[in-house]
C-alpha cells in the first residue's frame, strides 16, 4: 500500500451500512475504523491516524484491501467490510479431499473445489436449472427440491465422463456428495429469483416490477408503440352455403387479435384478426399497414350495436395523423416478430427501431397487455361461446350457449363487435390519463397543450399507396426461349406472371427480377430489374388472375395438390375446388372450417376487379445496394 494509492479511494461512493443494526461494542469499533479510513483517504499521515484512532498501520492497510474486494451483488464491499468479524471472501479449500467412508466431516469446501477444477460439471448443473429439470416447492428455508434423484444420477454420470474414479471425490464419500449437491442447487436458485420462479412452476419470470421506466420521449404521441398478438378466449362459427343452397354451420379452430397501441395516448393505431392456428409475419405486417392506412367509419349492421359520439378512430377523428409512423416499436420474441427479412425492410422503410423485450415477461409491454385484458373482460367472455377463465365459474347461460353452436358469433359479427369496441374504447376515460379519453389525450399532444406540439413523422409520399413494398422482395428468374417463340415470364409460387413489357423484353431472359407482392392479393406483382429499374406490374395467368386470393390460400391449395387431395383441370378455378375440399372436411376438422371462414372473408373484402397494371414511370424509384437488397425511399416529411 503506497501513498499514491490514496488517490483511488473514493470513499464517498462506497456502499454504507446502517450502524443502528450493530450492537454497541461492534458499533464503536466500526465507527473508529470508518474514521481512520476516511482520514487515510484524505491524505493524513499514518502516525497521526494511529495516535488519533488507535488503529495500527497493518490493520489500516488490511481494511483498505478488504473494502476494495468485489461483493456478490456486483459492487465492492466498501464500508461493509469494516464490520468486526465479517468474512469478505468465501472459504476456498487448498488441500485435496480425503476419503471418508464412515464419517461426514473433514471435507469442508470439497464440492466447490470440485467445480473449480472441473468447470464442465458446473456448466452441467447450470443447464439442469435452466432446463427446469429440478423443481422447487415450498417457501423460504422450508423449500425442498423435487426430481432431485434423477439430477443426482445425471451429475454422477457427468463426473464419470470427466474421468473421476471411485477413489476420487465425490465417489469416495459416505453420501457421495449428495448433501453438498443439494445445498449448491438450493443456493443457486435462491441467488437468482428467475430460476427459482421457473423451478417453482411460475408461468413467466415475475421480475417486471424492476422494469426500467420508459425512455425519454415515450410520453409523446407516435414516439413509442407496443405490438402483440392475443389468442381470444372465444369460439367462432362459419356459416357456409353449399351449391344446393343449404346453410351449414361449422366451428372454426381459433382466432387471434393483433394490435398496435400508442404508449403515450393509449390509442389503438391498428388491429387485424387472424383465423389460423398461428400468426405469421404477413399478419404482423398487415397490422402495421392497417395502422398506416387512413381509417373509415365502421359499417355496423348488427341490431342494438352503436358507436358512441365521444369515440372514434385516430386517423378518422384527427386527419392530421394519417400516414404518421412511430420512432420505436416494442415486440416480444414470437417467431413471427423475429422474421429478420421482413423486420429489416419494415424498420428501414418506416425508419423505426425494434425493441424486443425479454422472454416470459408480458408485463414488459404493459399497455397492450392491459388492452387485451380489457377486451377479454368486456367483449370475449360476454359473448355466447366465450371461454370463461379458470378462476371464474361459468354461468348457466354461458354453459348452454357453449352447447348450441347457433348462438356462437360469426367472423363478420366479431369484426363489427371489435370495430365498435375499439371505437368506444377511444371515447372512454382512462384513470392513467388523468380522466381523459385516448382521443382527448392525442388531441392535447398534437395541439401542444401545456407543452410543445408533437412533430409527426410520416411515411414517404411514394410509399403510401405501395405498402406492399414493406415486404421483403422475392427473387424470380425470367424464363423464355426465343427460338421456340416462348415469351418471357416468371414463375412465382407455382403460377406464371408476365406483362406486355416483360413479354417483349427478350433481353431479360435468364436474369433475375426483384418482385414485391401483396400477401392479401397475389393477382399482381411489382417487379424491378437487378439494376433497380422498375417494370410494368406483372399479372397472374389463368384463373389466378380473376379472383383475389392471399398468399396463405395459394400455399394451402398447392399443398393439398402435392398431397394428392386436390385436382383441378386447366381453366378450372382452383379456389372453388379447394372450397369444395374444405367443405367436405369441415364437419370433422376445425382447421378446414377456419379455411372456409378465411376464404369467405377474403372474397368479401377483396376488390371486384383486379388492379390495373402500373406503368414503370409511376413506380416507386428504387436502387440496388451491394447487389443484394432493394432499398426503399426513407425520407420523412415533417
Amino acid at each position: 500500500m503506497t501513498r499514491r494509492s490514496t488517490e483511488l479511494l473514493r470513499v464517498a461512493e462506497w456502499p454504507r451500512l446502517d450502524e443502528q443494526a450493530l450492537g454497541e461494542p461492534a458499533r464503536e469499533v466500526y465507527r473508529s475504523r470508518c474514521a481512520a479510513l476516511e482520514a487515510y483517504a484524505q491524505g493524513e499521515p499514518i502516525a497521526s491516524i494511529e495516535a488519533a484512532h488507535g488503529i495500527d498501520r497493518s490493520t489500516l492497510f488490511r481494511m483498505v484491501k478488504r473494502a476494495q474486494r468485489a461483493h456478490a451483488d456486483g459492487s465492492i464491499w466498501g464500508y461493509r467490510a469494516l464490520v468486526p468479524y465479517v468474512n469478505v471472501s468465501g472459504y476456498e479449500r487448498s488441500r485435496p479431499s480425503r476419503a471418508l467412508v464412515h464419517t461426514k466431516a473433514g471435507n469442508a469446501g470439497a464440492f466447490t473445489q470440485l467445480l473449480q477444477r472441473h468447470p464442465a460439471l458446473e456448466a452441467h448443473l447450470r443447464r439442469e436449472l435452466s432446463a427446469q429439470r429440478v423443481e422447487l416447492k415450498g417457501v423460504g428455508e422450508a423449500a425442498r427440491l423435487f426430481n432431485f434423484k434423477p439430477a443426482l444420477q445425471r451429475f454422477q454420470q457427468a463426473c464419470r465422463e470427466q474421468g473421476l474414479l471411485p477413489s476420487d471425490y465425490p465417489f469416495n464419500q459416505q453420501d457421495k456428495g449428495v448433501r453438498s449437491l443439494a445445498r449448491t442447487l438450493r443456493a443457486w436458485l435462491f441467488d437468482r429469483f428467475d430460476d427459482a420462479a421457473h423451478a417453482a412452476g411460475a408461468r413467466f419470470k415475475p421480475s417486471s416490477a424492476l422494469r426500467q421506466l420508459p425512455e425519454r420521449g415515450a410520453d409523446e404521441a407516435f414516439d413509442t408503440v407496443e405490438f402483440d398478438a392475443h389468442k381470444m378466449d372465444l369460439r367462432l362459427k362459419v356459416v357456409d352455403v353449399d351449391p344446393q343452397g343449404i346453410e351449414r354451420i361449422y366451428e372454426t379452430e381459433r382466432v387471434w387479435l393483433l394490435a398496435i397501441i400508442d404508449v403515450a395516448t393509449r390509442c389503438i393505431l391498428g388491429y387485424t384478426l387472424c383465423l389460423h392456428r398461428e400468426c405469421s409475419r404477413y399478419e404482423v405486417i398487415a397490422t402495421l399497414k392497417h395502422a398506416l392506412t387512413p381509417a373509415e367509419i365502421p359499417k355496423i349492421t348488427l341490431p342494438g350495436l352503436s358507436l358512441s359520439g365521444s369515440g372514434g378512430l385516430v386517423t378518422q377523428a384527427m386527419p392530421i395523423t394519417q400516414h404518421a409512423c412511430w420512432r420505436q416499436i416494442r415486440l416480444d420474441n414470437a417467431r413471427a416478430h423475429l422474421a429478420t427479412t421482413s423486420l429489416d425492410v419494415v424498420c428501414e422503410a418506416l425508419g423505426c427501431v425494434a425493441d424486443f423485450g425479454p422472454a416470459y415477461e408480458p408485463d414488459d409491454r404493459p399497455f397492450i397487455e392491459r388492452f387485451f385484458g380489457t377486451l377479454t373482460n368486456t367483449l370475449s367472455r360476454r359473448l355466447p361461446g366465450g371461454l370463461p377463465s379458470k378462476q371464474v365459474t361459468s354461468s348457466k347461460r354461458m354453459r348452454e350457449a357453449a352447447k348450441d353452436l347457433n348462438l356462437v358469433v360469426t367472423v363478420q359479427e366479431l369484426e363489427e363487435l371489435l370495430d365498435a369496441t375499439v371505437w368506444n374504447y377511444h371515447g372512454t376515460p382512462h384513470s392513467s390519463l388523468g380522466g381523459l379519453t385516448p382521443l382527448e389525450r392525442m388531441s392535447q399532444q398534437l395541439d401542444g397543450v401545456g407543452r410543445s406540439p408533437t412533430r409527426l413523422r410520416r411515411v414517404p409520399e411514394a410509399l403510401r399507396n405501395r405498402l406492399e413494398l414493406l415486404h421483403d422482395p422475392a427473387f424470380c428468374l425470367v424464363h423464355g426461349n426465343v427460338g421456340r417463340g416462348e415469351r418471357p415470364y416468371i414463375s412465382f409460387l407455382h403460377v406464371r406472371y408476365t406483362s406486355e413489357q416483360l413479354a417483349r423484353s427478350s433481353n431479360l431472359i435468364g436474369k433475375q427480377l426483384w418482385v414485391y407482392f401483396d400477401a392479401k392479393d397475389l393477382r399482381t406483382l411489382r417487379a424491378f430489374t437487378e439494376e433497380g429499374q422498375p417494370l410494368q406490374d406483372l399479372l397472374a395467368s389463368g384463373p389466378w388472375r380473376h379472383e383475389a386470393h392471399s398468399l396463405r390460400l395459394r400455399q394451402e391449395v398447392f399443398k393439398a395438390k402435392r398431397n394428392k387431395q386436390l385436382e383441378f383441370a386447366a381453366g378450372e378455378s382452383p379456389i372453388d375446388a379447394f372450397v369444395k375440399l374444405r367443405r367436405a372436411k369441415a364437419p370433422q376438422s376445425r382447421k378446414a372450417a377456419s379455411d372456409l371462414a378465411s376464404i369467405q372473408r377474403e372474397r368479401r373484402d377483396a376488390p371486384k376487379s383486379p388492379p390495373s397494371p402500373v406503368e414503370p414511370s409511376a413506380q416507386l424509384a428504387t436502387g440496388v445496394v451491394k447487389g443484394k437488397k432493394l432499398r426503399i425511399a426513407r425520407g420523412f416529411a415533417r
